[in-house]
């Protein structure tokens, strides 16, 4: 009778441990304590394979965009499953680029470009968006924009596309309309949250008036809230030109050559101050943001909350001459893609 008490004891014990839950990842890990390795993406036979943008749905479903050269300049993406990189075929043809990606799901991913033509007053905006299936060239042709450079949306019924005229493309989930800026103005970023949108771009004219310029919307009206000549706001921005960065609603920060700022309402801060260009910047929430780019090789930059410190990145990990240009995170793991115009690199950091 002991002997059997003792095997049903045990065999619910066993029974027990069987029923507890597996050990899961942290939802967060330190990224100042990650481990980075580097992939390295180019096109067989072209003698440029340049990714600028990164989007995730999760770190086994990633994409990255730019072009390559194999016929001419040709709008390019690879996607990571979680073991592998692999080439996306895309509905275009040659000459174009795929600029900047955003996204909302993985059945909900969008990607904004040019279609290019010898005479570039004649280059026209493009925009693909992946509905789980296939990808899909959704824009009108009769919108009448140039070639984009920035996607923003708070979702897939309120999109935002900064073309290199100055116009802004909105696109409410069925009607697709347009919007002037400022004509002559390279909307370079778009961004902000539900309550407060920023454009900023920059002015091509080749004359010493060139300049840098943010607009933000309350409601319906676009204001001009900071402009600076362009020789200045390289050396000594006031506001980042790069990027526009919301972590959280009424946060909103922009990035630059030297120094990142954050929005106080009514103007632009500097909050940071560095050596290195940053030009793109993603996180999981106030106290939790990755900044990329360039300084004598690819930096990365933390925000914690309390503090900015650049990552310390193993040496040889990419070459030197590789500017990083997106990044992406969840917390537990982050991506962060560049190139040095010849290849491109992922960078994983888990």
């Amino acid at each position: 009778m002991f002997r059997l008490c003792a095997v049903f004891a045990l065999a619910l014990i066993l029974a027990q441990i069987s029923c507890k839950r597996a050990p899961t990842e942290p939802e967060f890990k330190n990224p100042r304590e990650y481990s980075w390795d580097a992939t390295m993406l180019a096109y067989p036979n072209s003698p440029s394979t340049a990714m600028y943008s990164i989007w995730a749905g999760s770190p086994t479903d990633v994409y990255v965009s730019g072009f390559s050269m194999i016929s001419g300049l040709q709008g390019a993406m690879y996607h990571y499953d979680g073991k592998q990189w692999t080439n996306v075929l895309l509905p275009l043809g040659d000459y174009n680029y795929l600029w900047q990606m955003t996204g909302f799901g993985a059945h909900d991913v969008w990607v904004a470009g040019a279609q290019l033509y010898p005479n570039p007053k004649l280059d026209s905006a493009v925009v693909l968006h992946y509905d789980g299936a296939r990808w899909k060239s959704i824009l009108p042709s009769h919108m009448g924009c140039r070639g984009l450079k920035s996607v923003w949306g708070t979702s897939s019924q309120n999109m935002f596309f900064g073309s290199k005229d100055g116009r802004l493309i909105h696109y409410d989930g069925v009607k697709w309309s347009v919007d002037t800026i400022y004509l002559g103005l390279s909307i370079t970023t778009v961004g902000g949250d539900e309550a407060q949108v920023f454009v900023v771009g920059n002015t091509w004219k080749g004359t010493l008036d060139d300049s840098v310029m943010c607009f933000a919307r309350n409601g319906t009206q676009w204001s001009l809230v900071d402009m600076q000549y362009l020789p200045q706001n390289s050396s000594y921005p006031r506001f980042g030109s790069y990027c526009v960065y919301t972590p959280a609603p009424g946060v909103h920060y922009s990035c630059a050559a030297f120094a990142i700022f954050r929005w106080e309402g009514d103007r632009w801060a500097q909050v940071y101050s560095t050596r290195a260009t940053i030009i793109r910047m993603a996180g999981t929430g106030p106290d939790n943001i990755l900044a990329v780019g360039w300084q004598e090789g690819p930096v990365i930059f933390h925000w914690n909350g309390s503090a900015w410190e650049q990552l310390a990145l193993p040496d040889g990990l990419v070459p030197s001459d590789v500017a990083l240009y997106g990044v992406w995170t969840n917390g537990r793991k982050a991506f962060a893609v560049g190139n040095n115009y010849g290849v491109s690199y992922v960078l994983h950091g888990k």
